[in-house]
């Protein structure tokens, strides 16, 4: 028992499913609270907003790439000085995202955009305008996150959003019961609220705990060097450049439905969609500590470490293919007990969303391989030629008439890509390595 609590893999797979869990009974009570129209609303909003928190240039990402190479040099000061910046980069960032998004909210008609219904222009800006500024502030706390991977300590960040989501569930449950007769609107405003004042509150005390716990001061008369600073930028940069892209292809979903479908089918696609990430974050969690890890082998010229863990994953995705499977075969039955209101989806839908779902989880090992050790142009290049034909091959197959399914159809297309040329590439970096006697 004791092998298993230390172990930060682990234990990162078990706190993202009890985070996940927590959602999961979140999206019920959230449904029941708001309606399908006013939950799709909710989706459009808080996917809307998972683009602010990459809007770093990568600076948080590099942390658990460049860190470990410093610990392994016992550059300590610079350590210190580096997390320094990164705190002030995150800073001068989040003010710069809030106020043009202060500006963006007066000059854009976000109702329209978005095809949204039942509300004035001015209460959907000053929504999207609440949620902004809370998510900035976590933002900038949330570098606690990233911190824990950089060391090896995987399991803490994990730890704090499986926290944080179990504590919101509670206090949106507390919200439901207390408040059910309040009109839609408000429902909106207090759970953004909830939401953001509870998560600054988590991040605030696990990024007292960090530093409490690795016994770490950031007082250092070290200057970043200039140079540092301009290597991490580039580094970061990439980091950006991939993470947007990711979330581009697999969140531009919800508002191309709401553009063709309207959120009512948003609801749809995204519960459903929901149950299939349940595995993919809980591998993700429990895999997020090897970007550290690669890198640490890699500086170290571990082959056989490297190998090794290749060699293991790909057995244990014979596992992950049954589950998924069976998860497969379950959906109808979970979602006549999950919700109240039936929803309907097209035929092939969960077939669809479960091949991408293991494609994605497959890609992503590998992707954390090349993450770790900084190889990122390749896969760039796949990233931009997703993204570039995303949009315009899910209308495509909105006019063959797919429904909801034209946007999983354009994912599977791109993921088949990745799956043939990224383990390829990570296989020949390694395979390059002179064994380290």
């Amino acid at each position: 028992m004791k092998k298993i609590l230390e172990n930060h893999l682990i234990m990162s797979g078990l706190y993202k499913a009890a985070s996940g869990l927590s959602l999961f009974l979140s999206i019920r009570i959230l449904i029941d609270f708001l309606g399908i129209e006013e939950y799709g609303l909710w989706v459009l909003i808080f996917t809307f907003f998972q683009w602010v928190l990459l809007m770093d240039f990568g600076i948080q990402s590099s942390l658990k790439t460049k860190i470990p190479v410093l610990l392994h040099e016992n550059k300590h000061d610079l350590l210190k000085s580096y997390i320094k910046t990164t705190y002030k980069f995150s800073t001068y960032i989040g003010l710069i995202v809030f106020f043009s998004f202060l500006i963006f909210s007066y000059l854009v008609d976000i109702k329209s955009l978005l095809n949204i219904e039942n509300h004035s222009r001015t209460f959907i800006n000053n929504l999207f305008l609440l949620n902004v500024f809370f998510f900035c502030l976590n933002f900038i706390i949330n570098i606690q996150k990233s911190l824990n991977v950089a060391f090896l300590k995987g399991k803490y960040a994990e730890q704090s959003i499986a926290l944080n989501q179990f504590g919101f569930f509670i206090l949106l449950f507390i919200l439901v019961n207390t408040f059910s007769n309040v009109n839609v609107e408000v429902k909106l405003l207090m759970i953004t609220i909830v939401n953001g004042t509870f998560a600054l509150i988590i991040n605030i005390i696990y990024t007292y705990t960090f530093f409490k716990r690795e016994q770490l001061n950031l007082k250092t008369k070290t200057k970043t060097p200039p140079l540092f600073i301009t290597n991490l930028l580039k580094l970061g940069s990439k980091y950006m450049l991939i993470e947007l892209g990711i979330i581009f292809i697999f969140t531009s979903d919800n508002y191309i439905i709401s553009n063709v479908f309207g959120t009512s089918k948003v609801t749809v696609y995204e519960v459903v969609n929901k149950l299939f990430q349940f595995p993919f974050l809980i591998l993700f969690a429990g895999l997020s500590p090897l970007w550290s890890m690669f890198a640490k082998h890699y500086i170290e010229k571990n082959k056989n470490a490297l190998l090794t863990a290749f060699k293991k994953f790909n057995l244990f995705f014979s596992v992950i293919v049954i589950a998924v499977v069976f998860l497969a075969l379950l959906i109808p039955f979970i979602l006549s007990i999950w919700l109240n209101e039936k929803i309907v989806y097209p035929s092939h839908f969960i077939l669809l969303i479960s091949l991408v779902t293991l494609i994605r989880i497959y890609v992503t090992f590998y992707t954390f391989f090349l993450n770790g050790i900084g190889k990122l142009n390749l896969y760039i290049l796949f990233i931009l030629i997703s993204v570039i034909i995303k949009i315009p091959l899910s209308y495509f197959f909105v006019d063959l008439g797919f429904d909801i399914n034209s946007v999983v159809l354009s994912s599977l297309v791109i993921m088949v890509l990745w799956v043939i040329f990224i383990p390829y590439k990570c296989y020949k970096i390694v395979n390059s390595i002179a064994i380290n006697e």
